[in-house]
Order: structure tokens, then C-alpha cells, then sequence
């Protein structure tokens, strides 16, 4: 397979980067506006994956209740307290700029995927030195659907020509989304959803980027 022909799509929360602690801290700012107790970054992990408006309703829910005000005054509140500062002890994934200057090397086009919305997505990516290096977007407000539909998928990739895609991720959606759209998929159980693991459907999974070198350079170079 010639390295021209590859695409890779990489989600970004929990997939490139532990982006979790910013998360919380904005999660827990809303806990505190309506007087309820923080939570502990792992308990936050799990709300991850199905997009920023289903991360506060479930950290709602979990503590309590949405309140009275409703689900869209918190999700604003949230959103401009996550904005202020979303790299916040963020941090890329052990080996992540190792895979894409190997990627890079043998011609591949990469692509971000992501459920978090442009604005905040485009400060992460800039902020940890990366978004330099990606051809093609989709954030979760690029096109008015949210993964797993495969529009937010062929969005990222618009442009970029025709191809064998692999898509990179840490939650259920994730492989839904490969599965829908015929993509290889790689797991990064380091994420925040591991369980997933134990499903049908992954082509390889791994703990650092490192592993994900090596697999790519004895199987599909």
C-alpha cells in the first residue's frame, strides 16, 4: 500500500490529548455556581465522548439534578469557563509528535476529528504545537451532527482525495464512527473509555503512540 493513498483521522480528547483536567476544571466551576461538591478528575473521564453538552448533563445529573435554570444556562456557563484557559495541565499522549513525524514521513495525510467545538479545538491543537500539522477538520460544530454520523467523519477529510482511512480513538463512538465509514481503527486504551477494548472491530490497541509506530511500520509500510 503506498503511503500517499493512507489517511489517518485522529479524535482529540483522550486520543491525542489528556485534555480531562481543563475539562474538570470548568465542570467543577458549574458545581460550584449552583453549591455542590467538586469531583475527582476520574469521575469526570467517564462523562467524555458524546460531545461537551452531553458532558454537562451527565456531570448535572451525577451530582444531582439539572437545576431549575436548565441544561442549556449550564452548558454556556460551562462553555465560557472552559474557554478562559482549555490547555489547563493538558498534555499530548506519550509518543503522539513521534507518530506524526513518521506519518509525515511516508506521505500520509492526517486529520482531526473531534467532538469539541472549533473555537476551543483550534486553542488545544495551537497550544500544544500541533496544529501545524493536520490537513483536514471537523470540530462538533462544523457540521450540525456529532459522531458517530459519518458526516463529521468525511468533513474532516474533505478535500484530501480518495483513500484507505484510519481512524484513531479512546471511546465507543469512536469505533462506531470507524464502522461506519469502513475505517481501520486503532484504540488508544490510555484514554477514556478502556472498556472499549473488549469490543469487536479494532484493528490494534495500544498504550503509547510508541507501540502504534511500530505496528504501522511492520504492517503497513
Amino acid at each position: 500500500m503506498v503511503g500517499k493513498d493512507k489517511i489517518f483521522v485522529f479524535d482529540l480528547d483522550g486520543t491525542l490529548a489528556d485534555t480531562a483536567p481543563a475539562l474538570l476544571n470548568a465542570g467543577n466551576q458549574v458545581l460550584r455556581s449552583i453549591g455542590r461538591n467538586p469531583i475527582e478528575l476520574e469521575q469526570y473521564k467517564g462523562f467524555i465522548g458524546g460531545g461537551t453538552k452531553k458532558q454537562v448533563e451527565k456531570l448535572l445529573n451525577y451530582t444531582g439534578g439539572i437545576p431549575d435554570r436548565g441544561l442549556d444556562f449550564y452548558f454556556k456557563f460551562f462553555q465560557d469557563r472552559y474557554y478562559e484557559d482549555p490547555v489547563k495541565e493538558c498534555y499530548l499522549y506519550e509518543g503522539v509528535i513521534e507518530l506524526i513525524d513518521v506519518l509525515k514521513s511516508y506521505g500520509v495525510k492526517l486529520t482531526v476529528c473531534t467532538q469539541k467545538f472549533e473555537n476551543s479545538a483550534k486553542k488545544v491543537l495551537s497550544q500544544l504545537n500541533v496544529y501545524k500539522f493536520f490537513d483536514g477538520f471537523a470540530f462538533g460544530d462544523s457540521t450540525g451532527v456529532l459522531k458517530p454520523d459519518p458526516k463529521v467523519f468525511y468533513h474532516s477529510v474533505k478535500g484530501l482525495g480518495d483513500g484507505t482511512y484510519f481512524y484513531v480513538g479512546d471511546t465507543e463512538v469512536d469505533l462506531l464512527l470507524a464502522k461506519a465509514v469502513g475505517a481501520n481503527f486503532f484504540f488508544h486504551k490510555k484514554g477514556y473509555s478502556p472498556e472499549t477494548a473488549e469490543r469487536d472491530g479494532i484493528e490494534f490497541c495500544f498504550d503509547s503512540y510508541i507501540e502504534l509506530i511500530d505496528y504501522y511500520e511492520k504492517n503497513l509500510v
